[in-house]
């Protein structure tokens, strides 16, 4: 089955961009909104995904540490994936372990966007070949983000640099995610993206999906949010979650 995990291999990826705020697993898109030093984010969701030959459920983990106000340290392990092939039987495992170091190098102006580079190291904690390709991966990417009022944008590019595998025919991915953010109220924000990628192996096309979400603040210190999104493999994803900043 081809979840959003495998198809890209190595990915399974809010208030003001200077200020106190926070990436989360509400979108794949990541922001150029980093917490200042020594702020915390632990981020939760359950994945479910429905594929034309399938369905799986999967966990979605985030711990965010600020090292700094321009710095920060991103470590999401994927414990669990659960698949249920229509052709085969059902198997589940632990994923693979993803550890990105970034850092702001422009600040939001006036004119300018602010620019954070990251590089996303991929650890291959998996152990089943159906959800890990037991190989280290890197992938080096951009993230540019402004504010426009209420609204907020942010646009991610990367470069996905894979191992190779015997016999996998696994190619080198061009990765991209568009995603805009509308503050209705105080505590309600409302989200839209499109993320893809490159053909990730001999033989396979590219992936292109969107999503819109939605995220609420219980309390100055947790929100929950609720995505929903559509690929072109026909693949329908609906993700849950919490968000818990300190």
């Amino acid at each position: 089955m081809k979840t959003r995990f495998r198809v890209v291999t190595t990915v399974a990826m809010f208030t003001a961009l200077t200020g106190t705020a926070y990436a989360d697993t509400v979108l794949e898109t990541e922001t150029a909104e980093l917490g200042q030093k020594g702020d915390w984010l632990v981020s939760q969701s359950i994945q479910y995904e429905r594929a034309p030959d399938g369905h799986s459920f999967a966990t979605v983990t985030q711990f965010e540490y600020g090292i700094t106000d321009r710095a920060e340290i991103l470590i999401e392990p994927f414990f669990q994936e659960w698949d249920h092939p229509k052709d085969g039987d059902a198997f589940h495992g632990m994923g693979d372990l993803e550890i990105t170091p970034s850092y702001m190098v422009v600040l939001e102006g006036d004119a300018l966007p602010a620019i954070v580079l990251a590089m996303k190291l991929k650890v291959p904690t998996g152990k089943k070949p159906d959800i890990s390709t037991g190989k280290t991966d890197f992938q080096p990417y951009v993230i540019i983000g402004k504010h426009f009022g209420d609204w907020t944008l942010n646009a991610n590019f990367g470069v996905d640099l894979v191992s190779r595998v015997p016999g996998a025919g696994l190619r080198d991915q061009f990765i991209w995610d568009f995603s805009v953010q509308r503050t209705l109220t105080e505590n309600l924000s409302v989200f839209a993206e499109m993320f893809g990628n490159s053909s990730p192996a001999i033989g396979e096309k590219g992936t292109v999906a969107g999503a819109v979400a939605m995220e609420y603040q219980l309390g100055k210190h947790c929100n929950v949010f609720l995505s929903v999104g559509y690929d072109s493999d026909k693949v329908v994803t609906l993700r849950p979650g919490f968000n818990v900043f300190f």
